[in-house]
């Protein structure tokens, strides 16, 4: 299953993301050398710097272009959309994404509300639909792109509250970055979340499958402030590594943001999963994996 990244719980926030790098550009900039601060002295401080943030999330929308590349069954050559893309985000957890191809303003839409998410391809190569309970996503399985990534990507990284759990959390400070390493009650690592100390906003974030090994990588630059308190990355790449080795990855370029509060109407739009009898496969998220429906 090409394209997407899964999570926990989506207010919670991972997606990705959603999916990043700056894309479209000439040549390659040498990285910037970053400062050096005092980190957090413990993940408890750490997990509350990083939900105060959050807090101060507000509803806006995006304009930009999605770099797409993925995998179609039976082909050994990726396929690669360059996208004109539109992003809905209401806080706690809700997220609308639409990439356009030609002349479908939909091709690839990226969604979530309070219960559900979902990822929906129209490309007529490929036709697919994606959709699970939040409840029942405790796991990071199968999906390159998700609503829980670009959460995360957003600065959703923790919630009020998440201190509280810090027992699941370890802190490490290395050169510039915080180093946050959520567990779960086996012990088995989830993610890692690379915090730059100076400023407190997460530049990667890397999840691990069942195996231990970095099933995808959320990269975050460029962070611009939509309000006080509530900055958002300009540039996103995801790379996703599936089961066979090969790697979907999406790029993000925000190119513009605006703060705007939604109407009922409005909700009821981005936040309602599509029909299902609109594609040729869709699958379902039951028992930590995606089961065919059709």
């Amino acid at each position: 299953m090409a394209l997407l990244t899964i999570f926990g719980r989506c207010k919670r926030a991972i997606l990705p993301g959603l999916c990043l790098a700056i894309l479209l550009g000439g040549c390659v900039s040498q990285p910037q050398r970053l400062d050096v601060c005092p980190g957090k002295l413990n993940s408890q401080e750490a997990l509350r710097a990083l939900a105060v943030s959050a807090g101060n999330a507000v509803s806006l929308r995006a304009n930009g272009q999605a770099l797409l590349t993925y995998h179609v069954p039976d082909k050994t050559k990726a396929e690669r959309h360059n996208l004109p893309m539109k992003m809905w985000f209401s806080p706690p957890g809700d997220i609308y994404i639409q990439g356009s191809i030609a002349v479908d303003p939909r091709a690839v839409v990226i969604g979530s509300n309070q219960e559900q998410f979902w990822l929906a391809l129209r490309p007529q190569e490929i036709s697919s639909y994606y959709i699970g309970e939040w409840e029942n996503a405790r796991d990071f399985d199968g999906l390159m792109m998700s609503p829980r990534v670009v959460l995360e990507a957003l600065g959703i990284v923790a919630e009020p509250g998440d201190e509280l759990n810090a027992a699941l959390w370890s802190l490490e400070n290395e050169g510039p970055y915080d180093i946050l390493t959520h567990q779960d009650e086996t012990g088995r690592i989830i993610k890692h979340v690379y915090v730059y100390a100076c400023d407190y906003v997460a530049h990667k974030i890397e999840y691990f499958d069942r195996q231990g090994k970095v099933a995808a990588t959320a990269q975050l630059r460029d962070y611009e402030t939509v309000v006080e308190g509530f900055r958002v990355p300009t540039a996103i790449r995801v790379v996703s590594v599936r089961p066979d080795g090969r790697k979907d990855s999406i790029d993000i370029d925000i190119q513009s943001t605006k703060v705007m509060e939604l109407n009922e109407r409005q909700r009821r739009f981005l936040f309602t999963p599509p029909a299902a009898d609109k594609f040729e496969h869709v699958y379902r998220y039951e028992e930590s994996r995606w089961m065919p429906e059709r």
